[in-house]
């Protein structure tokens, strides 16, 4: 069977070209235009000339220059041709950036006369169409000012979105966020702060699934995570089982309680729902 045009672009995608076309259209291609000082920018220029210094997220850097050296960004390109998680650290990085400039062309009033051409928006697509290609999204803060790029898991999102604060919903996030793979010390220092979350609602959590709020605070208590369970001389908090682990078997029980907690702030969610559903039910 004869393959279509469509076909045959398709099968020829890979991260190879896909770098290509990424590295084009943000460091390359003039796609911002300054009417107010007729200057056309590549979205890279734009981001160091007007919008690096006054990101929040900047640290100490000095500019978006300053920056790119310190990721060794041309490293990280050449890498991003052939792995999978640099080239998504890629799609971090241009994501940043795109938003920042984006969040320009979108105030009331807009910089003077700045447009976005075409390739400008098209860049976006680009990145959102292989992200969802490899399950993973681009997710970021109140004030779009600030994106992570995780693996797509419904579940994470759901809990995000209940969270009472956004700091907390970033932590549930960040979790998941592949640089977090390994940090143990950073997935401790989450877990400690979701526990604190549902502790208050650990006896409406009893009554709904306890067998559920007995594993997680049991592996909350006793991880490593809220006591010092790895210190011989600490009698009271000390657990042989949990000293003998490696980084890695901690870690894989890390992640087995975050999954818990994760279910155990949805279930408490659905309470209000089921009330809801069984007010119908008496009804019909």
């Amino acid at each position: 069977m004869r393959k279509s045009i469509f076909d045959i672009a398709a099968e020829r995608l890979d991260m190879n070209s896909d770098t290509d076309r990424l590295i084009a259209l943000a460091t390359t291609e003039k796609t911002l235009y300054d009417g107010y000082f007729q200057k056309s920018y590549t979205l890279f220029d734009y981001v160091d000339d007007c919008c690096f210094s006054r990101w929040r997220y900047r640290g100490r850097y000095i500019n978006a220059k300053d920056f790119l050296n310190a990721l060794d960004f041309d490293n990280l390109v050449q890498m991003a041709r052939h792995n999978l998680e640099k080239h998504l650290t890629l799609i971090e990085l241009i994501y940043n950036f795109w938003n920042l400039a984006y969040n320009e062309l979108d105030k009331d009033p807009c910089p003077e006369g700045l447009t976005g051409d075409f390739n400008f928006h098209h860049l976006k697509k680009v990145m959102d169409q292989i992200l969802d290609e490899n399950n993973h999204i681009a997710i970021g803060n109140e004030d779009n000012d600030h994106f992570i790029v995780v693996e797509n898991k419904p579940e994470v999102t759901a809990v995000a979105e209940i969270m009472p604060t956004e700091s907390l919903s970033l932590e549930v996030i960040k979790y998941n966020h592949r640089s977090l793979k390994g940090n143990i010390d950073l997935k401790r220092a989450i877990l400690l702060k979701l526990g604190a979350e549902i502790e208050p609602k650990r006896s409406n959590l009893r009554s709904i699934n306890s067998h559920l709020e007995s594993d997680i605070f049991t592996l909350l208590n006793n991880l490593n995570i809220r006591h010092n369970n790895c210190a011989v001389n600490d009698q009271k908090n000390y657990k042989e089982a949990i000293a003998a682990m490696t980084t890695e078997q901690l870690e894989e029980w890390y992640d087995e309680l975050y999954q818990m907690i994760l279910l155990g702030f949805l279930l408490l969610d659905n309470v209000e729902r089921s009330n809801k559903v069984a007010g119908l039910k008496s009804q019909i």
